[in-house]
């Protein structure tokens, strides 16, 4: 993974974010996930939103910095409706998304995000994940991500999850 390097996107990565997200989606598919596959999530997040977010300069991408190929994506908020306003500072991980074919590079993304949220002065990192995918909710929960509650959006339902940073030594 040392050849990989976590950036802002560019619009011409906007393509290969949306690539990987319809490979995740037949994957979802093929081994009988209901997730981003039942939920219309390409009407949801068409490539306009990714355009904007690159705008924005919340989008992230992880390349090869030799061939410059997007290995995963993620979406960086600093405010999320789905979680109430308190008085924490957060980073919000939305939109995650990574090549399946390259190992722990989902992990590295986490890192990465997690190392910017330092930075920033963030003292934790969120995101909600689907109630029913539990390989997921297990994933995360081996990264340090407490369930911290719950989240109903229309027909999604999900669970809440962070990680507090603050115990965290800066050159992770």
């Amino acid at each position: 993974m040392e050849n990989y390097i976590f950036i802002k996107a560019k619009y011409g990565d906007v393509e290969e974010v949306y690539g990987l997200i319809i490979k995740r989606i037949k994957w979802m598919d093929k081994n009988e996930i209901s997730q981003w596959n039942k939920t219309n999530y390409l009407d949801s997040y068409p490539k306009e939103y990714f355009e904007e977010k690159v705008t924005l300069e919340q989008l992230y991408v992880m390349k090869d910095s030799f061939s410059g190929k997007v290995a995963g994506a993620v979406v960086l908020l600093e405010e999320d409706r789905r979680w109430s306003m308190d008085r924490s500072k957060s980073y919000y991980i939305h939109n995650f998304v990574s090549d399946m074919q390259i190992r722990n590079v989902g992990t590295r993304i986490i890192v990465e995000c997690e190392k910017m949220a330092i930075k920033k002065g963030k003292d934790r990192i969120r995101l909600d994940c689907q109630a029913s995918n539990h390989k997921l909710n297990e994933y995360y929960h081996r990264l340090g991500f407490k369930s911290v509650g719950k989240v109903q959006d229309g027909s999604y339902a999900g669970i809440k999850r962070e990680k507090k940073l603050t115990n965290y030594i800066k050159d992770r």
